[in-house]
């Protein structure tokens, strides 16, 4: 059974806060806050598909919310038999979790309209959590180049900064904090540039942490990579992709198996705050 409340370790928290009854439908509205930025908004969707020929998303991010469902289902995860990561899990769990659908006169009943607030709770969780822990439906490359994107869209994510990952977060905080020890260590450098490890092409050292796709990373274990080769391995992986150290405190990890035996891993629980980790005296 997932877990329907938020966690604190999850960057961003998502809310069903309210729904409000319309002519013929229901309306709910989600209250998103980031725990990096402080700052928190509003977005609202639907679950009928009555308005079905309206355009995926509006202006102000009304957003038909079974779309979501489908999408996710034939696009946003992939079908393939030999996936490398857990697609078939997470679509499977999905559809366990979706609200059914009723007749539209019992769509505005308070106990529907409670039940499905519940229920759209913990599928967006879930959807997060597919996105922002260590987990294994980022294994694939389909699912990790649609499901976040998309996903951060519908919730109206609409800065980088707020659609990092965990390990993401930390890293950054890592650069931050280390900064002035890389920098007076590149002083004493008689090289310009260093080979990415993952692509192997240059990263300019000059550049710094400057939180762009190109600019320098360094890991704890002091190996130094592209942020945005680095960035795409630890949404999946929580070690070194050189030396295989591990980058952050431990976790535990979570499994979620659906009646067909498909089987989705997360990681949680660190030992340690990732999103606010303590400034190192060394």
């Amino acid at each position: 059974m997932l877990r329907h409340h938020a966690s604190p370790e999850i960057p961003l928290l998502v809310h069903v806060s309210s729904a409000s009854v319309m002519s013929g439908f229901v309306v709910y509205n989600c209250t998103v806050s980031s725990l990096t930025s402080k700052k928190s908004w509003s977005v609202s969707f639907r679950y009928s598909e009555l308005d079905a020929f309206r355009i995926f998303f509006i202006k102000t991010c009304f957003i038909i919310f079974i779309k979501i469902k489908k999408f996710l289902e034939t696009q946003w995860t992939c079908h393939d038999p030999n996936c490398l990561g857990s697609c078939q899990a997470v679509r499977e769990i999905i559809s366990a979790f979706f609200p059914k659908k009723c007749l539209p006169i019992l769509s505005s009943f308070q106990g529907v309209v409670t039940s499905r607030k519940l229920k759209f709770e913990v599928v967006l969780t879930h959807l997060l959590r597919c996105v922002l822990l260590p987990v294994s439906a980022m294994k694939c490359r389909h699912a990790r180049q649609n499901l976040p994107g998309n996903i951060f869209e519908f919730l109206g994510v609409k800065s980088d900064a707020d659609r990092r990952s965990v390990l993401q977060v930390f890293i950054d905080n890592y650069q931050d904090v280390t900064n002035a020890i890389h920098k007076k260590d590149l002083r004493h450098s008689n090289s310009t540039t260093v080979g990415c490890m993952v692509c192997l092409c240059d990263v300019n050292l000059a550049h710094g942490h400057q939180q762009c796709d190109n600019s320098l990373t360094v890991l704890p274990c002091k190996h130094m990579f592209h942020r945005k080769c680095v960035f795409q391995w630890l949404l999946f992986q929580t070690h070194c992709p050189v030396c295989r150290i591990r980058v952050c405190p431990k976790g535990v990890t979570n499994h979620c198996r659906s009646k067909r035996h498909a089987v989705q891993w997360w990681l949680s629980d660190f030992d340690g705050d990732l999103l606010h980790p303590p400034i190192s005296k060394s």
